[in-house]
């Protein structure tokens, strides 16, 4: 009986440790980094430089950008190229985190309604709102042109890595461009390598 209650003591000392939890945590502070793959941290880290290389840059205090009355750039997204070897890299993300941080700054405006180098509009409501307008189901709406975007920021991220023993390293390269629609040139760009470094043990790893 003594045998049979210590067995049932192990038992249940273990089985906890043996199942699994999860537990919320803060993915900008953070999270699993690898050599092998690209994290939200990556992105994050990336898009900071970035935004921050722009910003510095003074390219948006130009006020021969905008055309519009309160002086602010509209802002359109291209597609960011993925020269990587993972076809599930969701490379939005870093488009996504720069549209955010601008729009911040006040001195962009984002439009949705048009999107290069993808999907022919970002956001379809724009577009869908406009063919509804003479619907009986809605009241009368005066809808005006929509605003042509100033510029346009598109990219790629390229990934290379390196292995000598038991060590192996990565480095993912994100660039960002800026292009003026008018004339075409470009009005900025920089890139952010990250670069990741792992060392496995002697034994195992």
């Amino acid at each position: 009986m003594d045998r049979f209650l210590s067995l049932l003591t192990i038992f249940a000392l273990v089985l906890p440790a043996c199942g699994s939890t999860t537990a919320a945590y803060d993915p900008s502070s953070g999270g699993i980094r690898t050599v092998d793959s690209i994290s939200y941290l990556d992105f994050e880290e990336a898009a900071g430089i970035l935004v921050q290389s722009l910003l510095q840059s003074g390219t948006l205090d130009l006020n021969s950008l905008s055309h519009t009355p309160d002086g602010k750039t509209v802002l359109a997204l291209e597609s960011i190229d993925n020269y990587t070897p993972s076809t599930q890299l969701k490379s939005k993300v870093l488009t996504d985190k720069f549209r955010i941080a601008l729009n911040k700054t006040g001195k962009v405006l984002t439009t949705t309604a048009v999107r290069f180098g993808g999907a022919e509009v970002e956001d379809s409501s724009t577009r869908e709102a406009r063919g509804l307008k003479e619907s009986e189901m809605f009241e009368e709406r005066d809808y005006g042109k929509a605003i042509l975007p100033d510029v346009s920021l598109s990219g790629s991220i390229i990934t290379m890595s390196a292995e000598e023993g038991r060590t192996k390293e990565s480095v993912a390269i994100f660039k960002l461009t800026l292009t003026d629609l008018r004339t075409g040139l470009a009005l900025w760009e920089d890139e952010a390598p990250i670069g990741k470094r792992r060392t496995r043990g002697l034994i195992g790893g």
